[in-house]
Parts: structure tokens; sequence; C-alpha cells
């Protein structure tokens, strides 16, 4: 008897950089693995730190996902017509200047998107600051006999874009030294935005156990809140003793060192009793949010972020 022979399927997808115009193509067997694909698209763009990086896709109910670069591209993208992914930064670092100088530039796109889809918030002042460093890394030095009129009309910048941010744009961008090297106004660039307290979050909506609408983000430095884009709360990884997802309520168990320190008011009264009692010597508390996001999708997500901002502490 002769054996059937197996077909090869081979299938086909295409990879977004970090300019959606930008793009490749790439074909994976039913046996290749997501790191396949990284490893060939960081070959491609001479990334040596590619932990950083991730492949994101859009599943068949609407949910973004990462690639699982451990698991079979196939089985993770089942049942998914025209294959699309990003490439995209994935875990932001606490100091940008440790990279190599081909990962910052990219990193400085990603950070380019966060401030043009809104995921960066910051005062006007900064998205001028911020805008200005674009406009002459895209633009060069300020000339008035190339740079007139409303040249920034087609340029998206930020997701709060105004004419009047527009013109002190062209004014701080007039004003800029000129004669710098693009990859001096990238790192002014990348100096400010990590610096920021939205710097490396993807916001998740959620609701307290009050019902009080906001979003959590996680980074390197550890898990804040936010109310109307502005920061309420944070905590630090240090003082994280505990997460606890039950159901679609998420529970972070703070330890404060400091006794002096204040415990949050809006904590839920039966569970900060509990954990202020078996850690009364380190004063700690607890926080609760009821997210309306997958369960599992942001429980992946959060234990992801949580170990890459340990790593990157560590550094």
């Amino acid at each position: 008897m002769f054996k059937k022979k197996t077909e090869v399927v081979v299938h086909k997808c295409i990879v977004r950089l970090f300019e959606d115009f930008n793009a490749v193509e790439y074909e994976f067997l039913d046996t290749h693995k997501g790191s396949y694909l990284m490893d060939r698209l960081c070959q491609r763009l001479e990334i040596k730190e590619k932990d950083y990086f991730g492949l994101r896709f859009v599943d068949n109910t609407k949910q973004r996902q990462w690639l699982d670069l451990g698991k079979l591209i196939i089985k993770q993208c089942k049942d998914i017509h025209h294959l699309i992914f990003s490439f995209r930064v994935k875990f932001y670092p606490a100091d940008p200047f440790h990279l190599s100088l081909n990962v910052r530039v990219l990193l400085y796109k990603q950070l380019k998107r966060d401030l043009n889809h809104g995921r960066i918030y910051c005062s006007s002042n900064e998205i001028v600051t911020l805008g200005a460093l674009i406009v002459q890394e895209q633009f060069s030095d300020y000339d008035e006999n190339i740079h007139t009129g409303d040249y920034l009309a087609n340029l998206r910048l930020s997701a709060r874009q105004t004419d009047a941010i527009e013109k002190k744009i062209i004014k701080k961008h007039r004003e800029r030294t000129p004669g710098q090297d693009p990859i001096i106004v990238i790192d002014e660039f990348l100096r400010i935005t990590r610096n920021l307290e939205t710097y490396g979050t993807e916001p998740h909506y959620v609701k307290d156990h009050q019902g009080v609408q906001m979003y959590i983000g996680i980074n390197f430095s550890g898990i804040s809140a936010f109310i109307s884009g502005k920061r309420t709360q944070h905590f630090l990884w240090n003082e994280i003793r505990k997460l606890n997802f039950e159901g679609k309520m998420f529970i972070a168990h703070i330890g404060y060192m400091d006794t002096s320190r204040e415990v949050p008011k809006f904590a839920p009264a039966s569970v900060q009793q509990k954990t202020h009692a078996n850690k009364h010597k380190e004063g700690s508390t607890s926080r609760s949010f009821n997210h309306n996001r997958q369960p599992n999708d942001f429980l992946l997500g959060l234990h992801s972020c949580s170990l890459r901002a340990l790593v990157n502490n560590s550094v």
C-alpha cells in the first residue's frame, strides 16, 4: 500500500508596519508558529531586541488580539479571511536609550501613532511641542520659501488637533534650532513621551464598584486609573501584593510600606478590612474594577504587560 501524500497548504497574510501604507506579504504553512513570522520580520527590519514587538490581528468577534509566538498561526487565526497583522510595539521600555538606534526609531513611529490615535493624553502645550518635533523630523528645518500657508493641513498629528494647535505647531517649528540631526529630534521626542503618564499604556474601559466610569492602563511603572484623561490613581509594581480576577471583577491588593499613606476610600469595605487586617504592618488595601471586555483577553494582557514591566525595571 502506498501512503497518501499530505497536501501542503500555503497560507498568505499581510503585515502592516507602523505606517499602514507600508506593508509586506508573507506565506506560512500549517506547521508554522507565530515566531516564524516575527523572526522573518525582525530579520527584514534588522531588529535585535525583538521581544519588545508583537503582531496584532482582529479576530472574528472584532476583538484585537496579540499573536502568540509559541503557538501555531493557523490555529489562532482560523476562519479569518484576508488575514492582516499589524507589527507594533508590545512592551514599552522604561528607558528607550538602552535600545539600539534602529529600535528607537521604531518606538518613535509607534508613539507617533499613539499620539495620533489618542492613546497618549497630554496637555495642549505638550501636543504643540511633540507636534513640532514630528514636523521637523518629517519636513526638516523651517524654510519660509517652502513651508508656506497651512502646510500642516493634511498632516494629522494628534487626536486633539485643532486649527489653533496647528498654528502653534507651525510657530514652534519656525523657532526650532536648525541643522539638527533627525536622530537628535527623535531622541528629544522620546525623552518627553517616556515621562508622560499615559506612555506605553493601552486604556481599558472599566467601572469601579460604585459604577464610576474610568480607564485603567498598565505600563512599566505600574497600574494607573484615568478619569476624563487625568490620572486619578497610580499603583507602583512594588506596592502591588496580589492581583485577583474574579469573573468580570479585577482586584488589585496594594501594600504600602509607608503606613502614613492614606488608604483609598473607594476600596470595597469587606475586602479592604480583610486585607488590611492581614497586612496591617505594611498598610495595605485593595482596589477593584469591573470591566466590560472579555475576561480572558484582559487577564492575558495584564499578565503579559506586568511581566514585561518587571523585566524592564530590572534592566
